[in-house]
């Protein structure tokens, strides 16, 4: 068996490697901003080679995240859920690049709610095989697109996303909402409050995201609480719409994510009175390590 993988998480605004030993351990990482979105005219392989030139070209590559998405590298179906480990493994791509790599590129994995309309993740479910400790479990993945993920005997049973990052970014950029605020912070009463807000639920979201403008209007949040408060806001109001799909008691969810979007999330679970821990760190190479060697291309 090859002597370690490269393990690739290449996402819609960013792009990360890691060349990973035998003993799996990460030996060396490359990180950069060019997610799939930036790569014109199809040319992922040149970036991919650019990215890690120098890192041996016999070892094989393991890749999840949107660089499988039709907009990526290499479209692969999703796997329909419940979907764990087996059903991951059988559903990966194998495609060999000009250079002569090899690369297995791992299916996202899709669902349903209730109602019937489609639910889908791209690099989570690679994450959550990494960060699994148990059986079961209740985890949370922050980013621009948050997903709340059920997961019952080691598989991926049901999910639901919230464009928590997203709206979060539109609002403070693109609407009257911004005009007020004048910096951002992490600390201060202004992400507490707003916290609050979002559980309470009031007359609903959207009317609730107007008091954005009129606390600063009438001087009771200063400029650099408002960016905070409206992040709590909509974080608040993410897991009130969680509780209600979920059951999200105190036994605790797991987070992951980069500390800057899971801290403040987990300053929000306890303003709810819910537990919470981190997951792993790096549990997408985790994760592709046992999807490799399921796959067998992994000893």
């Amino acid at each position: 068996m090859p002597a370690g993988f490269i393990a690739l998480d290449w996402g819609t605004t960013s792009f990360r490697a890691y060349l990973v030993a035998p003993d799996g351990a990460v030996r060396d990482s490359r990180a950069s901003a060019e997610g799939i979105l930036s790569v014109t005219d199809g040319a992922f392989e040149p970036v991919f080679e650019r990215q890690i030139a120098g890192w041996n070209p016999a070892l094989p590559v393991l890749a999840s995240g949107m660089i499988t998405s039709r907009q990526g590298w290499r479209e692969v179906p999703y796997a329909a859920a419940p979907a764990g480990l087996a059903e991951l493994a059988a559903g990966v791509a194998r495609f060999r690049t000009g250079g002569g790599r090899d690369v297995i590129f791992v299916p996202g994995v899709s669902c349903r709610a209730d109602g019937g309309v489609p639910d889908v993740m791209r690099g989570e479910e690679t994450q959550i095989i990494g960060a699994l400790d148990g059986p079961s479990g209740l985890f949370v993945m922050r980013g621009t697109h948050c997903k709340w993920v059920v997961v019952e005997a080691g598989r991926i049973v049901r999910f639901a996303t919230f464009m928590t990052g997203e709206m979060f970014a539109v609002l403070r950029g693109h609407s009257i909402l911004g005009r007020l605020m004048t910096g951002e912070t992490d600390e201060g009463p202004g992400f507490a409050r707003g916290v609050a807000a979002g559980l309470a639920g009031g007359a609903g979201l959207l009317h609730d995201l107007f008091s954005v403008r009129t606390l600063g209007l009438f001087g009771e949040m200063a400029g650099d609480e408002l960016p905070t408060y409206l992040s709590g806001l909509l974080i608040g109001s993410e897991i009130a719409g969680a509780r209600r799909l979920f059951a999200v008691g105190t036994h605790g969810v797991t987070v992951i994510g980069a500390p800057n979007l899971a801290v403040p999330f987990g300053r929000a679970l306890a303003i709810a009175g819910v537990a919470w821990r981190f997951g792993p760190p790096e549990a997408a190479v985790r994760g592709l390590a046992k999807i490799g060697g399921q796959v067998g291309v992994i000893g």
